[in-house]
């Protein structure tokens, strides 16, 4: 069995490559958006998670605890592969425009 994961669900280098100008331009942006988005989401979560530890008043819960941190795990990956693409998008826009200048 194939194990699953956020490669399946992003254009692989072939898709890069056959993609239009425009399309390349969109996966380029959506890659940097939801990539900086992500990495806020990150912060805050670890800014609400510092204030709710350093609480006196409320405790954190164990199995939120637990889910939280299956989250933070696969918003890490989903950030780092979604970094991998827009990489990938950079080098294709690269060799596309070298291939222009020629």
């Amino acid at each position: 069995m194939i194990r699953a994961d956020w490669n399946a669900l992003l254009p692989n280098h072939e898709a890069i490559v056959a993609m239009t100008p425009e399309k390349l331009d969109a996966a380029g942006q959506a890659a940097e958006s939801y990539g900086i988005n992500i990495g806020f989401g990150i912060a805050a979560i670890g800014n609400l998670l510092a204030g709710a530890a350093s609480s006196e008043d409320h405790g954190i819960d164990h199995d939120a605890m637990t889910d939280l941190g299956w989250l933070l795990e696969a918003l890490g990956k989903l950030s780092a592969k979604l970094a991998d693409t827009g990489s990938g998008i950079a080098i294709e826009r690269k060799r596309r425009n070298t291939k222009r200048e020629d």
